[in-house]
Order: structure tokens, then sequence, then C-alpha cells
């Protein structure tokens, strides 16, 4: 009675084993990195909101993930009295302030800060697409 108590002991214990191994295998392939999760909701957010409505003389035309530097990289366009070159030059100082400022305080991204991502603006001219008014990149030592 003892030796078939036992081994009906080690069948429960091996079977609860199997399932749980099973789970943690299951479950660690659900997550996937932060990377990943990064360049699927720039890509996500890029095809549903993208170009964004213009708000104080800005719109966001895409958001992409560059995985070879860790950037998530905003791609923006100027328009009206703000597609300027001019105004833009003599304000650059003050424009690297207010992102850095606004990166900062940014909870939506505060887990790709964590992780020591890059942040990279890139503001292009309504008027002259191709004319790049203003660039700046952040890295963790100008965000924390």
């Amino acid at each position: 009675m003892i030796y078939s108590n036992e081994i009906i002991i080690k069948k429960l214990i091996m079977k609860r084993l199997f399932y749980v191994v099973l789970m943690v295998t299951f479950c660690s392939s659900c997550h996937r990195s932060l990377e990943d999760r990064a360049a699927q909701e720039c890509k996500e957010f890029t095809e549903k909101k993208c170009p964004t409505p213009i708000v104080d003389n800005v719109r966001m035309d895409s958001m992409v993930f560059e995985p070879a530097t860790r950037t998530i990289h905003y791609y923006n366009t100027l328009v009206s009295a703000a597609d300027n070159r001019l105004v833009i030059d003599k304000q650059k100082g003050k424009l690297r302030q207010v992102l850095k400022e606004a990166l900062r305080s940014d909870a939506g991204t505060k887990a790709y800060k964590d992780a020591g991502f890059n942040f990279h603006y890139t503001y292009h001219s309504e008027k002259k697409p191709s004319e790049v008014l203003f660039d700046v990149n952040y890295n963790t030592k100008d965000y924390q």
C-alpha cells in the first residue's frame, strides 16, 4: 500500500511539475523585448494616428524605432508661422530646453527612459518638406 501511494504521489508531483514548466515556457514566449515593443508601438501609432492634427503649428508625421541605436525618432512638420528658419535658428536653445523638459516629464516614455533609450526629434518645413529646420537628439544624460 505504501509503495503504491508513493508512486501516485510521485506521478502527481511530476504531472504538476510538467504543467508548471509548460506554463513558464508559454508565458515567457509571450513577453516581447522592450525593443520589440517600442518598434510595434511606434509602427501602430504612425499607422493609426499620423499625421496628427496640427497643435501649436506642429504636426507629427511619424514615429520610428531605430533598433541599432535604441532611438525613438519623432518626425514632425512645422506649419504656418513656425515654418520660418530665421525664427527657429534664433530659438534653438530654448527649443532644446523645452523639448528636454517635456521628455523628462513624459510618463508615457518612462519604461524607455529607464532602459536608456535615446529620443530624436526632427522638424521639417511644410513649405519645403526636404528642409530640416530643427533636429535634436537626447540620451540618458540629457533626460535623467
